[in-house]
């Protein structure tokens, strides 16, 4: 790991997409007084108290609370989200309402008052967590709806009832989604494949990640997977298969597999921890072209081995090469700082601002470039958010690369993902980004050096006329991204210089294959990247 990497992992305790510890027990405290008022009598068909499907843990509302109080971007008030998470019960049973007077929390059943309780402090994390633990278990005691609801539904229009209140990047994710989240980032215990199921029931393998146990006993693409562990797939579902190959690292599996001629074969594999896939590489020319897919846990060295494959198959005739981030949603942020770190000899890499004291961070580059200085282009589209954005502002605002495509997503704020203690996760914004030239990307994206997202715009001469002929106006944007963090106008003038709309993917590339083929024009186009900056923070 490199030394960046390192500093990532001490540091940023709560960097983009990681876990940070728990809270201390002490949060679970009850400081809310409770005062219960004569129920109402139950409907008919009510579920009587007990038998309810399963019951809610104070201690998750505890720790997703406290983080929420602890980390968010903002100061928070539970005094108004903790209400619109106790609404959200409405929405399983619309005849379940919960409202507030002064101090005192009522819930109502079909109209009648159930309850009323005390509530916490605006500030009291542990006590609105105690508070919605109570309410909800009395409203089950009434509520047919709510008492068959599972904890996790129940979790899940709580907390989103309490991060609507927050930002659209905050979210509560429940176990199921959570697990398949965190395995794309950090990998899972597993054999290293995927599957297709057909309509006729065929089961067959369409990706086969490399250096896994599935590669090494010789599983190709578009073989048919006939049973797991003896069992049959044809009989199972989709998450049936993907749970019987995933288990604990050093365990086994037997696969039957079959290939078209061939008689089936039993392979017996041991699971390894195997984290997905986020690269793929080829040679077109003397130019090395890069997907990156997404940032998870080995995307930063999956990328080192990619580019010096690269170099190796070419020699001293490669020319370049471009790192295609179009489509790229994001990922881990440590990851995109150390991608971005593999370029770069010098210089900011990131910056990050936030309430909590351990979200201002600062990091630079390390002094190394697997490239060696080799020309760099950076293709982004609508789509190129988070991640994908940190890497494209770095190359770009050091004069490393030169970014080709549509102005990106604009997704400039890092999350911190808290795993609680019923294994669902709770993403919560906690700093905002500013690249080395000093804006964020928050709403405002990445600008290309080189737009091909223009209307009528198709020949990739006549996208670089601008650029030769000395009419892009560096400057002029510069100028509207200082100002377009407060200022509509600014941010709207800047989103406009290149929207991002649906063209050929084909474009991109071959605007970015004519800059490599140009020496002189390629540095034009860095140079005019760099002059594009605003203050350093």
């Amino acid at each position: 790991m490199s030394s960046l990497a390192q500093r990532l992992r001490q540091s940023l305790k709560c960097p983009a997409f990681r876990h940070p510890a728990l809270l201390p027990a002490a949060l679970l405290a009850l400081t809310a007084t409770t005062t219960l008022h004569a129920a109402p009598s139950r409907a008919a068909g009510g579920a009587a108290p007990g038998t309810v499907s399963e019951s809610v843990s104070e201690q998750v509302f505890a720790v997703g609370f406290g983080k929420i109080a602890e980390v968010y971007l903002e100061a928070v008030s539970f005094d108004r989200l903790g209400m619109d998470g106790l609404k959200g019960l409405t929405s399983l049973d619309p005849a379940v309402t919960v409202d507030r007077t002064g101090s005192t929390v009522r819930l109502y059943v079909s109209g009648s008052l159930a309850a009323e309780y005390g509530i916490a402090s605006a500030v009291d994390a542990g006590g609105w967590a105690t508070l919605t633990t109570r309410v909800i278990d009395r409203a089950r005691s009434y509520s047919p709806a709510l008492s068959k609801a599972t904890s996790e539904r129940l979790y899940q229009v709580v907390f989103d009832g309490v991060t609507a209140d927050l930002d659209g990047y905050s979210r509560y994710t429940g176990v199921q989604r959570a697990t398949n989240e965190r395995a794309q980032r950090e990998g899972y215990g597993g054999v290293g494949l995927s599957l297709d199921s057909g309509t006729n029931g065929r089961v067959t393998v369409h990706d086969v990640t490399p250096h896994s146990p599935a590669e090494r006993v010789g599983i190709l693409d578009g073989d048919q997977l006939l049973a797991i562990d003896g069992e049959l797939t044809s009989r199972m579902t989709g998450t049936d298969m993907r749970d019987r190959l995933r288990g604990p690292t050093g365990t086994l599996v037997t696969l039957t597999v079959a290939r078209d001629g061939a008689a089936p074969r039993r392979l017996p594999l041991r699971r390894e921890r195997v984290v997905p896939n986020t690269i793929s590489y080829s040679l077109s020319g003397d130019v090395g072209l890069v997907k990156l897919d997404r940032f998870n846990a080995t995307t930063a060295s999956s990328l080192r081995t990619a580019v010096t494959t690269i170099r190796q198959t070419a020699g001293p005739t490669l020319r370049g090469m471009v790192l295609d981030l179009r489509g790229n949603p994001g990922g881990l942020l440590d990851q995109a700082v150390s991608v971005a770190d593999l370029f770069m000899r010098r210089g900011r890499i990131i910056s990050t601002e936030g309430r909590n004291p351990e979200s201002r961070q600062r990091f630079d580059a390390n002094p190394d470039d697997l490239l060696d200085g080799l020309p760099l282009v950076v293709l982004v589209d609508g789509r190129s958010a988070s991640s994908a954005e940190v890497v494209a502002s770095a190359l770009q605002d050091s004069g490393r690369a030169v970014v080709v495509g549509a102005s990106s997503y604009g997704k400039g704020s890092v999350q911190t993902v808290t795993r609680l203690p019923n294994d669902g996760e709770l993403f919560l914004t906690w700093s905002r980004i500013y690249t080395p030239a000093g804006y964020t990307l928050h709403r405002q994206g990445v600008q290309p050096t080189v737009c091909t997202s223009r209307a009528g715009q198709t020949d990739p001469e006549a996208l670089l006329s601008d650029l030769r002929e000395g009419r892009l106006r560096p400057a002029q944007i510069a100028s509207w991204r200082s100002k377009a963090a407060d200022d509509e106008q600014a941010l709207s003038h800047l989103r406009e210089t290149c929207p991002w709309k649906e063209h050929e993917p084909d474009l991109d590339l071959k605007v970015a294959m004519r800059l490599l083929s140009e020496p002189a024009l390629y540095q034009r186009a860095v140079a005019m990247a760099v002059v594009n900056t605003v203050a350093e923070r």
